[in-house]
């Protein structure tokens, strides 16, 4: 299966991976204060709730990606496995290169973009297609993501119900925006074409 090319987004004064962790779908990767973790493979929800227990998504990182607590203000912080994932402990000797720093910045920024637009329809198209271009791979058909990712997962990142996201799904697929499977979704634009309604690809 291709899998897009990847690059560490660290640089190190001296070797400091301490152990490297596997992690089982749905499990949380642990969270203290000093610890950062480099995703080797799989993907990662970073989120966040309120009192009233609604959930907030703060990022979804794959490989080469860097989670943890120092990289947050935020109050609770959380990061879940969306599929089984494979990470490396990083001790806090490692230094972060200002690159590095700036690309997790933009797509923080890139996904705020999206769930702050004003359809609902929209954000879940411009989700999509952020997810294709980040974590999935081209083929004949199109562009290929196989994020595991749920309805409700989808639904608390662009801040709506699972009922709704559900019901677009269906309908970006009748109109041919997109196929899915039970483990990958097939969005069927090609580069330099329309999308539904006009929607531009999220750079």
């Amino acid at each position: 299966m291709p899998t897009p090319q990847l690059r560490s987004n660290l640089t190190y004064l001296s070797p400091v991976h301490i152990s490297q962790h596997c992690f089982k779908r749905r499990s949380f990767i642990p969270t203290l204060p000093h610890q950062l973790w480099q995703i080797e493979q799989g993907f990662v929800r970073t989120l966040t709730w309120d009192e009233n227990g609604n959930v907030s998504t703060l990022g979804i990182w794959g490989p080469g990606d860097v989670v943890g607590l120092p990289l947050t203000q935020v109050e609770p912080y959380y990061a879940v496995c969306l599929g089984p994932v494979e990470a490396k402990l990083l001790a806090n000797r490692c230094h972060w290169s200002m690159e590095a720093m700036l690309c997790h910045i933009q797509q923080t920024e890139a996904l705020l973009q999206i769930t702050r637009g004003k359809r609902i329809c929209d954000r879940l198209q411009q989700l999509l297609i952020w997810l294709a271009q980040r974590f999935g791979y081209q083929t004949e058909q199109g562009q290929v993501t196989e994020l595991q990712i749920t309805h409700q997962e989808i639904a608390e990142t662009l801040g709506t119900s699972r009922v709704t996201i559900t019901r677009l799904l269906k309908v970006l697929e009748q109109e041919g925006f997109m196929r899915r499977s039970r483990k990958r979704y097939l969005l069927l634009h090609r580069p330099n074409t329309r999308y539904p309604r006009d929607l531009k690809p999220i750079v």
